[in-house]
């Protein structure tokens, strides 16, 4: 289909325009090995998207699931207890090893890991087809339309995408990002939004329904040092002022009467979705 704009070109040169973005794409791997502790950290309570989200799927008890970016299982885990099995595909060694040591907590044995780029995945050699297919904030690629591509040859039935609508995150932590990074800085740091998806897949003609829906995610911390700590770590690991983000959490954080630290934001999120043959 023709159309004025080309919008995974468009995506392409908005990635390009970033350092991070570019050097993540060389060994992301490497990266996120680094940054997974603090993921898993960061993510464990987050029971409210999880439950949304995996509402939102088509899962059937007989059906395989691949589960592309699975990070440490905050999808895969839980979807391993309603399915056949499920493959956890991430680049970083060290996201999957959480992830194995919480499917050995639930005792589920119905899955596999593969340790492997999605960009270096070859379907039908390296991976079958698989009824389900999912990708939960997992696209950050300089050729998404190729990723997207993908991920439909992968599934006989259905794939879902999850990503952020508009702004990549609230105000409260865009200032945040902006006191670290600077203005620049900060706008290098996110990507574009799931109405990108939307277009790009419409130019390959996919034509994927969207729902918009506000997730809640929450982290429960020992104290605001601690978010801080695990907030460097995984936003601006080469950042040395610690009081700054200490500041902005004690500020955010809501103390409950057992004296832990919960942080709470509501995130306008879209899944992206289609069924094969529609």
């Amino acid at each position: 289909m023709d159309t004025i704009i080309n919008w995974n070109e468009l995506w392409k040169a908005i990635h390009v325009s970033s350092r991070l973005r570019t050097e993540k794409d060389r060994d992301p791997g490497k990266i996120w090995n680094k940054k997974a502790h603090a993921y898993s950290r960061i993510t464990r309570d987050e029971k409210e998207s999880t439950k949304q989200e995996i509402s939102m799927l088509d899962l059937l008890p007989t059906d395989t699931v691949l589960d592309m970016g699975a990070g440490t299982g905050r999808l895969a885990v839980p979807i391993a207890g309603m399915v056949s099995h499920v493959t956890a595909l991430d680049a970083s060694e060290g996201m999957l090893t959480h992830l194995e040591e919480r499917m050995a907590e639930e005792g589920r044995t119905n899955y596999s890991v593969v340790v492997k780029r999605w960009e270096d995945v070859v379907i039908g050699s390296d991976l079958p087809a698989y009824d389900v297919v999912i990708a939960a904030f997992s696209l950050g690629f300089y050729d998404v339309g190729a990723a997207l591509l993908k991920l439909d040859a992968a599934a006989k039935r259905s794939v879902h995408l999850f990503w952020h609508m508009g702004e990549w995150r609230g105000p409260a932590e865009m200032a945040l990002y902006t006191a670290v990074h600077g203005e620049e800085g900060t706008r290098q740091v996110g990507y574009p939004d799931a109405l990108f998806l939307v277009n790009i897949l419409h130019g390959l003609g996919i034509y994927a329904d969207i729902r918009i829906y506000r997730a809640l995610w929450e982290t429960v911390y020992d104290s605001p040092e601690e978010a801080a700590e695990q907030w460097i770590t995984m936003h601006a690991p080469d950042y040395e002022d610690l009081d700054l983000v200490t500041r902005h959490f004690r500020e955010r954080l809501e103390k409950d009467d057992e004296g832990k630290f919960h942080e709470r934001s509501v995130r306008r999120t879209a899944m992206v979705s289609w069924r094969k043959g529609e």
